[in-house]
């Protein structure tokens, strides 16, 4: 398979590699893009090729980027003409995953959600789930792979509310964790919170150093918890606990 990558990040990266460790041809495109993400694309055996001519000769669009970017990047594919297999795996709300799938009306779209850290083969596995009609023929794009992929509907929208839930708990509980280090510092019983650390319920709080460490991903983790936000609205359940969690990742930028 020809398959055509945008903005290769962390996990993009990673995602990207290793669909060429499954032998497929992946290009991505270089113009505009920082030395680090050149850096990742090399790294990971990627192709550099104009849009124009990574679009027309893919048969596959991944999109893997930060949320606030994935609506624009399915336009400007969709402009394109792409008529291939447009797989959307990026934490989007039901409203914006419409948006997306719109903005690419010729292509076969696939929802996509990766739970888990960037595959490396290490001990964490990295679930990437699917939902849509040709969900089982993404699935097999990384056959043999460090990708673990689900299957978890046949409608899109699934994988999404699959990687918005575990999301919810997993990000939402650093916040949390970030907001009782904050506290504790205020009042200076820092070490008293991380003594806590031993309790069943207590691992995310073994590193006072989190707030800063944090920092580095509060840029993409504020617009997710605002997807996620729209999420729970859509569902009928509080939309304003993911709006007040959102909070803490506005305060670390």
């Amino acid at each position: 398979m020809r398959i055509a990558v945008f903005h290769p990040g962390a996990m993009g990266s990673k995602l990207a590699a290793q669909l060429v460790v499954a032998g497929h041809e992946v290009h991505w495109v270089p113009e505009g893009r920082s030395e680090a993400s050149k850096l990742r694309a090399d790294e990971a055996g990627l192709i550099g090729s104009p849009f124009a001519g990574a679009i027309e000769q893919a048969d596959v669009v991944p999109s893997s980027c930060a949320p606030q970017g994935a609506v624009d990047i399915a336009k400007q594919v969709g402009t394109a003409g792409f008529a291939g297999l447009y797989v959307e795996a990026n934490p989007l709300s039901p409203m914006s995953l419409r948006e997306a799938q719109s903005a690419v009306p010729r292509a076969t779209f696939v929802d996509a959600g990766v739970v888990g850290p960037p595959p490396t083969g290490g001990p964490s596995p990295t679930h990437l789930m699917l939902s849509g009609t040709a969900a089982d023929r993404v699935a097999a794009l990384w056959a043999g792979t460090a990708v673990t992929p689900m299957v978890v509907g046949a409608e899109p929208g699934a994988a999404s509310a699959a990687k918005s839930s575990y999301a919810l708990y997993n990000k939402g509980k650093a916040a949390l964790a970030v907001l009782a280090f904050q506290l504790a510092e205020k009042h200076g019983v820092t070490e008293a919170l991380v003594a806590q650390q031993t309790r069943a319920d207590g691992g995310s709080l073994k590193d006072p150093a989190l707030p800063d460490q944090l920092r580095s991903v509060a840029w993409r983790w504020g617009p997710e918890f605002d997807e996620l936000a729209e999420t729970l609205d859509n569902a009928g359940l509080e939309g304003d606990a993911a709006r007040a969690l959102r909070e803490v990742w506005t305060k670390l930028t």
